[in-house]
């Protein structure tokens, strides 16, 4: 175990100018073991290490070449708190997943989540709300992506308008992340124009959103259970993709049952 582990293992508790002056300094060591502890240290030093001088150097972190770096400072930007909460960071977070590497996607979305949850406004969610828009399909994605993982606080009448608008995006990836992410909302966002939007995605030319819009609708709550549902999802079980199959059956059973409950 080396310096920056130890220093990051004490926590907030350990949180002094001296600690965090040198844990930066140590962000900027050669070698790519070094940095990446560094970081991870910050991190578990929390919001109380969250200066405006650390924040700027964990943005700049985001463009190391050593992809494990990337990932300890995408994860130490989740941590810092209401602090990072900013349009910068938010960028810098929708972009770092472009990375070949899954654990700099994971933490980086990870990290937008928590900065979702913590903030004290709705700046962070305004912003997602925006990138659903943007030219670039990736971070469309990934903005749908975060708004269904903030769940219960992304439920606001201007996120699912949102994500309604991104089912029909050009790009299938965009689509489908749209979908899951109305289905993570859950019982609460189901409106109609909701249910409607996912019927749709039923019939869309990707197995991959079809299957996803049918799992929405099993996380739709009893708002779901309407003739037009299950007539979508009855022609899903006859789908050409057995995945987009047995998402449309399990639904259908999901259904049934709750509608036994409630008689």
């Amino acid at each position: 175990m080396n310096a920056c582990q130890v220093l990051g293992n004490f926590g907030e508790g350990a949180a002094t100018n001296e600690v965090i002056a040198a844990l930066i300094n140590a962000t900027r060591d050669e070698d790519g073991n070094v940095r990446s502890d560094a970081w991870a240290a910050l991190g578990n030093l929390g919001e109380k290490a969250a200066t405006n001088e650390v924040i700027a150097t964990l943005i700049d972190a985001t463009r190391d070449e050593d992809c494990y770096v990337l990932s300890k400072a995408c994860e130490a930007l989740g941590k810092s708190g209401e602090k990072a909460a900013t349009n910068e960071v938010i960028v810098v977070l929708l972009n770092a997943p472009r990375d070949k590497n899954w654990y700099v996607a994971e933490n980086a979305c990870a990290a937008l989540v928590n900065l979702g949850e913590k903030a004290g406004n709705n700046e962070v969610i305004a912003f997602l709300i925006d990138a659903t828009r943007v030219a670039d399909s990736y971070v469309r994605g990934k903005a749908c992506e975060v708004l269904g993982k903030l769940r219960a606080k992304a439920s606001t009448i201007e996120v699912i308008t949102a994500l309604i608008y991104a089912t029909h995006d050009a790009d299938s990836a965009a689509r489908w992340k749209a979908c899951a992410a109305l289905g993570n909302l859950g019982a609460k966002a189901a409106t109609n124009e909701v249910i409607a939007a996912l019927i749709d995605a039923t019939r869309d030319e990707h197995s991959s959103v079809r299957s996803e819009a049918c799992k929405a609708l099993g996380n739709s709550g009893e708002k779901a259970a309407t003739v037009e549902v299950i007539a979508a999802l009855i022609n899903a079980t006859r789908d050409a993709d057995s995945f987009v199959q047995a998402n449309a059956s399990l639904v259908l059973i999901k259904l049934s049952e709750k509608a036994a409950t409630i008689k």
